[in-house]
């Protein structure tokens, strides 16, 4: 007898703490905290510059985590060279591109290596439906 696995907290929990168990695993070369890796990924990918108000908006939804703890990741960021900051704008350095490229390489490598046996589809309908699940939480936690 087979059994069904439904998408469930559960089996949600168990996939994001394999992620992460990777992601830190990852992140441990480079010395870099998982926040410290949100704030790049979300400077990195703004362009060329961003304003820092408009980069906490960001880093507060996507971290769930309130804004004296975004400052301290991007103070962090700072002092590590990875980005420079104004009271205004933020700008990705140098050392940061190169880092962010570094670790989105290792990244993509290691899920390619994890999502290797899995058809396609089943990842487009993965990726659906936890994007779905993803906007309905935030929903809910906007309201409460």
């Amino acid at each position: 007898m087979t059994t069904v696995v439904t998408l469930n907290p559960q089996v949600l929990g168990q996939a994001e703490n394999a992620h992460r168990a990777m992601l830190d695993e990852i992140l441990r070369s480079p010395a870099m905290t998982y926040h410290q890796w949100v704030g790049l990924t979300v400077a990195a990918t703004a362009g060329d510059q961003v304003l820092l108000e408009q980069l906490i908006g960001r880093l507060t939804g996507a971290l769930k985590t309130d804004i004296d703890t975004v400052r301290t990741t991007l103070a962090e960021l700072t002092s590590g060279g990875l980005i420079d900051q104004d009271s205004t704008i933020v700008r990705v350095t140098e050392l940061g591109r190169i880092r962010f490229g570094a670790v989105r390489s290792d990244i993509e490598a290691a899920m390619q290596q994890a999502y290797a046996d899995i058809p396609a589809a089943d990842l487009a309908t993965a990726g659906r439906v936890l994007a779905q699940v993803t906007a309905q939480l935030n929903a809910v936690l906007a309201v409460a």
